[in-house]
Parts: C-alpha cells; sequence; structure tokens
C-alpha cells in the first residue's frame, strides 16, 4: 500500500516550505494568487488530506474561534470580567457546536501580530478580540479571518464590535455622585491604552463640566488594568490635604476594594467621609462592606452578542460592518453617601 501524502511532499514539489503550504492551504491573502493555485493543484494529485482537520483547513470549517485577550491569558483570566465574558462566549460557541481557542498571549506582543500567528497556525475559523487599544499601531489588518473586537475599535465604520457606551458610563458614573452634592472627584484607574478608560474619562469630564465641577489633573489617577495596583503614596498626598477628594469614580471593584482598605489607613472611612462610584459589579463588591455601588457593564452579554454576532458573519449572515451596543447599569449600594463636606 502506497503511503499517504504529506505536507513535506506537496511542499517539495511546489517548491515552497510546508508553512506556505498550510497557508495556501487556507487561502491566506499573504499567498500570491499564482503560488496559492500551483500548491492547490500539487495537493489535489497526491491527494493530500492527511486528517479530518486538514480537510476542514481546506474548507474553512474548522468550527474553532480563536480568542485573543488584552494582556496574557493567565492575568487576564485573574480578573473577573474575562471569565464572565468567556461563559457568554462559551454560552453561543456551544448552542451551535463551535469550540473556543484561547491564545496565551505572548509578551510585548502587539495585537495584530498576535492574531496573525492565530490566524497563521490554520486552527481558528474567526477570531474575537476582548478588548480595543488606542495605539493606530495595534489596529487589526486584513488577516485573511472574520474578526470581532469586544470594545470601540480605531476606525469603527470599517469594524464588527461589541461594545457598550462607555462615554455615556463615564457621565453617569460621575453624575451619580454630583446629585448626591459632591464637586471634589477623584477619577481612579486611568489607562490610556484602552478606548474603553479614554471615553469614561471623557464621560466623567463632560458631567464635571456640565454642573461646573473642576476637573482636577492631579485627581487622575492612572492604574494599569487588570493590575489594578495603583500609587498609594500619590494618593496618600492627594487625600492628606484639608480640600481632599469627597468622592472616587473608581474603574474596576478589586480597585475599590483596594482604595476602602487604604482610606481606613488614613482615618477615612466609606462612605462617611469619602463615597466611591466602582465599575464591573463583581460578586466580591456585593459582599464588600460596604457593598460597592457599582456600574454592570454586563460582561456575559458583551460575550454572547460579540459570539453571536462572530458566528453569523461566518454564516454570511452578516456581510457589513456591525456595530452591538449593550446597555450598562448603575446598581445602587452603600458606598455612595450624599455629600457633607463645604
Amino acid at each position: 500500500m502506497a503511503n499517504k501524502a504529506t505536507i513535506k511532499d506537496v511542499a517539495k514539489l511546489a517548491g515552497v516550505s510546508a508553512s506556505t503550504v498550510s497557508r495556501a492551504l487556507r487561502d491566506n491573502p499573504r499567498i500570491s494568487e499564482e503560488v496559492r493555485l500551483r500548491i492547490q493543484t500539487i495537493a489535489r494529485e497526491l491527494d493530500f488530506h492527511p486528517n479530518q482537520m486538514a480537510r476542514s483547513l481546506v474548507k474553512r470549517e474548522t468550527r474553532i474561534v480563536g480568542l485573543l485577550f488584552a494582556e496574557n491569558a493567565s492575568t487576564s483570566m485573574g480578573h473577573p470580567f474575562y471569565p464572565a465574558v468567556l461563559q457568554g462566549l462559551g454560552k453561543v460557541a456551544g448552542e451551535r457546536r463551535y469550540h473556543m481557542l484561547l491564545s496565551t498571549g505572548a509578551e510585548n506582543m502587539r495585537e495584530e501580530a498576535a492574531m496573525r500567528d492565530m490566524a497563521d497556525s490554520g486552527f481558528a475559523s474567526g477570531l474575537i478580540a476582548l478588548t480595543t487599544f488606542t495605539n493606530p499601531q495595534e489596529s487589526i489588518g486584513n488577516i485573511g479571518l472574520p474578526v470581532v473586537e469586544i470594545g470601540h475599535p480605531h476606525n469603527p465604520e470599517q469594524r464588527y464590535f461589541v461594545d457598550n457606551d462607555n462615554v455615556r458610563a463615564g457621565y453617569e458614573a460621575a453624575r451619580y455622585l454630583l446629585t448626591r452634592g459632591h464637586r471634589r472627584i477623584l477619577f481612579l484607574g486611568y489607562d490610556h491604552r484602552f478606548f474603553m478608560m479614554v471615553n469614561r474619562l471623557k464621560g466623567f469630564e463632560q458631567a464635571m463640566a456640565e454642573y461646573g465641577a473642576p476637573v482636577m489633573q492631579d485627581w487622575i489617577v492612572p492604574v494599569r488594568m487588570i493590575e489594578n495596583t495603583p500609587d498609594f503614596i500619590r494618593l496618600g498626598e492627594i487625600f492628606s490635604v484639608e480640600a481632599h477628594p469627597t468622592a472616587v469614580v473608581s474603574m474596576d471593584d478589586p480597585l475599590s476594594i483596594g482604595l476602602c482598605g487604604f482610606l481606613q489607613t488614613l482615618g477615612y472611612g466609606v462612605p462617611d467621609d469619602v463615597s466611591i462610584v466602582s465599575f464591573n459589579n463583581t460578586q466580591v463588591g456585593q459582599y464588600h462592606t460596604p457593598a460597592l455601588t457599582s456600574i454592570d457593564v454586563h460582561p456575559r452579554e458583551l460575550g454572547m452578542h460579540a459570539m453571536t454576532l462572530l458566528l453569523d458573519m461566518l454564516k454570511g449572515k452578516v456581510t457589513q460592518p456591525t456595530h452591538v451596543e449593550v446597555p450598562f447599569t448603575l446598581v445602587e449600594r452603600a458606598s455612595v453617601a450624599d455629600c457633607r463636606l463645604p
């Protein structure tokens, strides 16, 4: 019995590398039409179908969706937001009999490069990026696969994406404190790398301007997203003055809980001395004392809509750039009180 042809046999006859054969059999746009046709012809002549996966790759029907995290997967999964997104992604994928492939995320790898790596692996029929970056160099080009982004991307009119109205969310977080009489409000957790944070700050500033409250630039405190480790020396200096902030808009529940403990070491109570509106409405925030008033961005629904959009793209049901907006909810709890300081 003759041995089955291998990818190396195809590569040898075509005069190319095995990786070029793999890309050509997946119609990768980085391979010229002439080379692609030559390789595909040789593959047919050799009856090159080593296994079902290979046949699926040729047809682009792997039924696998690749997932790309903002940071590496192990770091991201330690944050409550991403497991909730994955629950939504997995629910829809399971119902439609698709599987998910998680990118481990190489350190310092740009988003587009990471996506190209996953696309070139040949395993994924489409990709979902779990966040979007402000750096134009991170924007996604033509990688040869359908892509859905969670977050507001560059060139939104050309993209398929799912997000919240983060400008409005930042506005509502600040407005809630302003209606309770607060005017000295600190913004904690700004990370300029992500559109989500840039837009929340924009909304925060809009609300402050509308109510005639000054935005103190020193009170926009940066924190690297997911890590949630602020500059406590800087915060100590801010809260050491007499006209210290009476309220904080914090970008994450774990960050807010850390702030509560830090304020306690300075002799401040929450909400008696400092009120906090947080983001992400996690269980740990609900059970904290005091329970956190928090903006729920509904990450599970973000995931469900993102997977639905991508799978509809793969089935040809969606052919034009599409944006799905998931409403947010402000959940009132015990971490906010009326301002009692002048």
